[in-house]
């Protein structure tokens, strides 16, 4: 018998609707015997045991925690490294990052702040040349945060966030393919994404999955069939591959809430209010 799973990742605390969250989908046949109707459950995330984003898995983990943890306001820092200070190599430029984040900690608790929340993206170019890009917390001043890092070039800016895909482009821009070597770190005190399974999802089937597989992945069609089994979220991107490790279709949804019609809000108040005048 041909099943369906489902797995999402929900981008923010656990029991919370988040505003973001990454859906997979792909069929798998069921062996056993006595099969029993199997219910939605919690699944907890499987975190990338090697901190590199050279691979599919490492990065959309890394794009769900930033997801998690950032918003508009927050910073985008980048940091380079003088001819005086360039490190010897990724082990003495950790080093300075870890330095770094000392600085800025004790400036924060300075101005009773808790210690930033952040995650540091380090490439190393292919002739050796490091440099790294911080995504943290906007509490401290960007002025204030530049001066700590006394190495080189410094420039944080406020997180802006596009209308459709958020911090997808960063995000992207942060895990391209790399020349040379990239891999990222985080602080322990981030909210880390959560996983639930569902392997029977009401509004999908394998006759919806085979038509999802020959449809293009950014038409009408696709969004509303996988829209039709998220309610209250809307398809940002679909990205559908062949997977020779499980032999089947695998389909993976970036989604995000839909926006409040406020608009409607404001009709069903406004006649509640003449009910109640009568």
């Amino acid at each position: 018998m041909r099943n369906i799973r489902k797995r999402t990742r929900h981008c923010g605390r656990y029991g919370v609707s988040a505003k973001h969250i990454q859906v997979s989908y792909f069929s798998y046949t069921d062996r056993r015997k006595n099969k029993t109707k199997k219910k939605q459950r919690k699944h907890k995330t499987t975190t990338p045991k090697q901190r590199n984003l050279n691979n599919k898995r490492s990065k959309r983990y890394f794009e769900a925690l930033v997801h998690s943890n950032f918003v508009k306001g927050d910073l985008h820092v980048t940091v380079t490294y003088d001819e005086k200070h360039n490190p010897a190599d990724l082990k003495e430029a950790m080093r300075n990052v870890d330095n770094f984040i000392k600085r800025v900690n004790y400036q924060r608790k300075k101005q009773g702040l808790p210690p930033v929340k952040y995650v540091c993206v380090t490439e190393e170019g292919a002739k050796g040349r490091i440099h790294h890009h911080f995504i943290m917390d906007g509490k401290l001043g960007r002025d204030i945060l530049e001066k700590k890092w006394g190495k080189g070039y410094c420039n944080a800016d406020r997180l802006q966030p596009d209308d459709k895909k958020e911090l997808a482009p960063l995000i992207g821009y942060l895990c391209k393919d790399p020349k040379g070597r990239k891999r990222w770190t985080s602080s322990h005190n981030l909210i880390k994404p959560w996983d639930s399974v569902n392997d029977d999802p009401r509004n999908m089937s394998g006759k919806k999955l085979d038509k999802l597989k020959d449809l293009p992945e950014d038409c009408e069609a696709a969004k509303e069939i996988i829209e039709s089994d998220n309610p209250g979220y809307e398809l940002v991107e679909l990205e559908k591959e062949y997977r020779e490790d499980i032999g089947q279709w695998y389909f993976f949804c970036r989604m995000k809430l839909k926006p409040v019609d406020k608009s409607v809000d404001k009709r069903k108040t406004k006649g509640k209010c003449l009910d109640d005048m009568g």
